[in-house]
């Protein structure tokens, strides 16, 4: 195992969690206050680590394995956080999204017991009564969104994204990571069956997409939009910062707004429709837990974040025009995001990488090659 200088590229390399050509950002803004209606947060891009490649993680923490891809992303309590699935809009599929938070859909409030797609057109999926006008359930006393994800297919170009648990008018209010456990909206809804971890389950279409040019712009908000190389550690020692588009030398993970001085000080100090989709998808939920329990010898312990709902975002989550029959049944790709304490990764970073590139003469590797 090694330890290096690691280069962070704000633009896409280690900031998008990728598989099979589908991918997610990472952005943790500070957190908004009050209680008008905010507008969009800017970019706060967080360098994302491949679990896999880290022997110190916790034995909870996913690993790699088929169409599911296991990541870790450093972050601070008190701060918020936003999802960037931009980057997708160029694929030649169209791309469905289901969310979990935490172990609860964003959208819907409920359980995430399957990575499936699913829509609410004639009954309330909590109830089973049918709906009122414009999907009013009484028993809810609440209006339902169409379906539990996000999708190109109704979303307008350079908005796919999302901040937080959408409210039932349409506004969301903001991604908020906390020690507090009342606080945490899963906490709230599924006590001790909820996870602290982030699951992307990527569907696509099942016809391509007509060719479209796509063109990327900078996520809009009401701060002015100065993108200068700050750090995520300290001074000269980055990683993730707040900053778009530049490369920079760093220690092995940096941290925002964080003196080197005051986390290595903390280390040596710290303690060791109602109609549903039919799907063979595997349960992203029950695979977190069944790893939560699996036995094994133990790495690093992680802080415990909760996800709390905090200021309102003025941003939709537009219904999909297309039924479920558009969409394959099963994900394409599942991305896990397991978020951790800042000076919990650098525990885990210091502790060393290992390989997963492999022999880069692949099969040839054992066999003369070359013609000297």
């Amino acid at each position: 195992m090694t330890k290096k200088q690691i280069s962070f590229n704000g633009d896409t390399r280690d900031y998008l969690m990728m598989h099979n050509k589908l991918s997610c950002g990472f952005n943790m803004p500070k957190a908004l206050k009050g209680e008008e209606t905010h507008s969009l947060p800017p970019y706060a891009k967080r360098r994302a680590f491949v679990v896999d490649k880290y022997p110190a993680c916790p034995d909870n923490w996913l690993r790699s394995e088929g169409n599911l891809k296991s990541y870790f992303v450093p972050v601070k309590e008190g701060t918020g956080m936003w999802l960037d699935f931009n980057n997708n809009q160029t694929h030649s599929h169209h791309v469905a999204i289901v969310v979990s938070i935490q172990g609860i859909n964003p959208i819907t409030g409920l359980p995430c017991e399957d990575a499936q797609m699913e829509q609410y057109i004639e009954e309330c999926p909590k109830h089973n009564l049918k709906f009122g006008p414009d999907r009013y359930c009484k028993e809810c006393d609440f209006k339902w969104p169409k379906q539990n994800y996000l999708c190109t297919t109704g979303t307008p170009c350079n908005r796919f994204w999302l901040d937080g648990f959408k409210k039932a008018d349409g506004v969301v209010r903001q991604y908020i990571l906390t020690t507090e456990k009342m606080r945490g909206v899963a906490s709230n809804i599924i006590g001790k069956d909820r996870v602290y971890a982030v699951g992307i389950s990527f569907f696509l279409s099942k016809e391509k997409k007509p060719e479209t040019k796509y063109r990327g712009v900078l996520r809009s908000f009401s701060e002015p939009q100065f993108f200068s190389p700050t750090n995520f550690w300290g001074s000269g020692d980055t990683l993730m910062g707040e900053n778009i588009n530049y490369y920079t030398t760093c220690d092995d993970l940096g941290i925002c707004n964080t003196s080197v001085e005051s986390v290595m000080q903390s280390l040596s100090t710290s303690s060791t429709p109602s109609k549903r989709t039919k799907t063979k998808a595997k349960s992203l939920m029950d695979e977190i837990v069944n790893h939560r329990y699996r036995k094994g010898s133990v790495k690093v312990q992680t802080k415990k974040l909760e996800v709390g709902a905090g200021a309102k975002i003025n941003q939709s989550v537009y219904d999909d025009p297309q039924d479920l029959d558009f969409w394959n049944d099963n994900p394409e790709s599942i991305i896990c995001i397991n978020y951790c304490d800042e000076v919990d990764a650098r525990k885990i970073i210091n502790k060393g990488e290992i390989s997963i590139d492999g022999h880069e003469e692949g099969f040839l590797q054992n066999i003369p090659v070359g013609n000297v």
